[in-house]
């Protein structure tokens, strides 16, 4: 679930560095989107989840960072667990049980890469305002995002875009569990000197490693 979780949120990410004009609609915006998408190498980002459990009601905070690189190279480092991928191999590091799963990348037509699920977005989701909300003295935009599909795994998408900092502020994503997903983003960049070998996970001291390649 976690891997799901955070390619979905990379959608989000992407909207932080899109410029809003009075004159565009939803659609015109999810273009903007995949325009930006398309010329962008990497990004970085620090975020802070909140998760509503849809089934016990309880509630859960984590933080951590998010980059990726084209070419399917991401990593998501929290404090109980890493993802890493290179493109060829996924490294998932349990840093509770200190133990590393090691598997094959696998590009197959359902899975929820970062870079496929970028791909087309405008085919996959049906995009429409659905109003503004001032925090402090901030007007935030808010965009509401849901899939064209069934088979989705998720519901819906939310997202409150800053139109003064073209960045997001607030992210909410509902998924078919009614898991309820809120991330705040900081310190977004975008097209920074990140190395190949930043996505290759170097294996800790005394770890127990099971290779499933």
């Amino acid at each position: 679930m976690m891997y799901r979780r955070y390619c979905l949120l990379l959608i989000c990410f992407l909207f932080g560095a899109i410029h809003l004009f009075a004159g565009d609609d939803a659609d015109a915006l999810v273009k903007k989107l995949q325009k930006k998408y398309d010329s962008i190498k990497n990004l970085s980002v620090k975020f802070v989840e909140h998760v509503q459990f849809g089934v016990t009601k309880s509630e859960q905070n984590f933080h951590g960072t998010f980059s990726m690189k084209k070419g399917n190279k991401f990593s998501i480092d929290m404090e109980q667990q890493s993802i890493v991928t290179d493109g060829k191999s996924v490294w998932t590091f349990n840093k509770t049980t200190n133990q590393v799963l090691i598997d094959h990348y696998r590009d197959e037509s359902t899975s929820t890469s970062p870079e496929k699920i970028l791909s087309n977005i405008s085919g996959t989701y049906s995009a429409v305002f659905t109003g503004k909300e001032t925090t402090g003295d901030t007007e935030l935009v808010i965009l509401k995002l849901t899939p064209k599909k069934n088979k989705s795994n998720v519901k819906s998408l939310k997202l409150w875009i800053d139109q003064d900092e073209l960045l997001m502020k607030k992210i909410q994503v509902l998924d078919t569990s009614d898991n309820l997903m809120t991330y705040s983003l900081e310190n977004i960049k975008v097209d920074q000197a990140l190395l190949d070998s930043q996505f290759i996970f170097h294996l800790p001291d005394s770890v127990s490693v099971v290779d499933l390649r």
